[in-house]
């Protein structure tokens, strides 16, 4: 990927994450949505976020590492998503992984999650919001159900915490490991012979 087409790239996803983010914020604010109080603080909260992306990273390790053929179709869909990343920055890396964090959790807890649990029972709510979350973000069967496993359980740790922050850092900082190794060492999650 030459540096205009990877420029080009990088301005379509900062800008739809930039566009998430927005839509997330407006519907909080546009539908009056009360927002949990959290139950732990920021400083709590930023270290569970961190701590429950290293586990969630390691669980996919070894589902990526160990799982077979349900492994190898999530392979085909990291070479088709995270491909388009190769040869990004530093910078460029933590600024797409922060954007889907916030952008994400602000759309699909802040704003789906909660809203729809004043409509129903939070268990629905997570799930609802989960299967929209999965859906968008659909490449395999596989991916789908990585995808659905991955927003419930944000959303089960949203409703524990309160805590949008903690699941923000969480998101983000699981995006950020998940991309730094596609991007930068892949070889970890694919071993050595594996190429993309």
């Amino acid at each position: 990927m030459n540096n205009k087409q990877q420029a080009s790239g990088m301005g379509v996803v900062v800008a739809s994450q930039s566009a998430i983010v927005l839509l997330g914020v407006a519907g909080i604010w546009l539908l009056n949505i009360s927002l949990p109080a959290a139950k732990i603080g920021w400083g709590l909260a930023s270290i569970f976020g961190v701590f429950l992306a290293v586990i969630t990273f390691a669980i996919f390790f070894l589902v990526y590492r160990f799982g077979g053929r349900f492994a190898q179709t999530l392979l085909t869909d990291l070479q088709r998503v995270w491909g388009s990343f190769t040869g990004y920055s530093w910078l460029k890396i933590i600024v797409v992984a922060s954007l889907a964090g916030i952008g994400e959790e602000l759309l699909f807890r802040g704003f789906a999650q909660t809203w729809i649990n004043s409509y129903i029972a939070i268990a629905w709510a997570i799930l609802i919001s989960s299967i929209i979350f999965a859906l968008l973000h659909y490449l395999s069967y596989a991916y789908f159900i990585c995808a659905i496993l991955m927003s419930i359980a944000f959303g089960v740790g949203y409703y524990l915490s309160g805590s949008l922050l903690m699941v923000i850092v969480w998101h983000g900082v699981y995006d950020l490991i998940a991309l730094v190794v596609i991007v930068k060492y892949r070889q970890i999650i694919v071993g050595n012979d594996v190429r993309f």
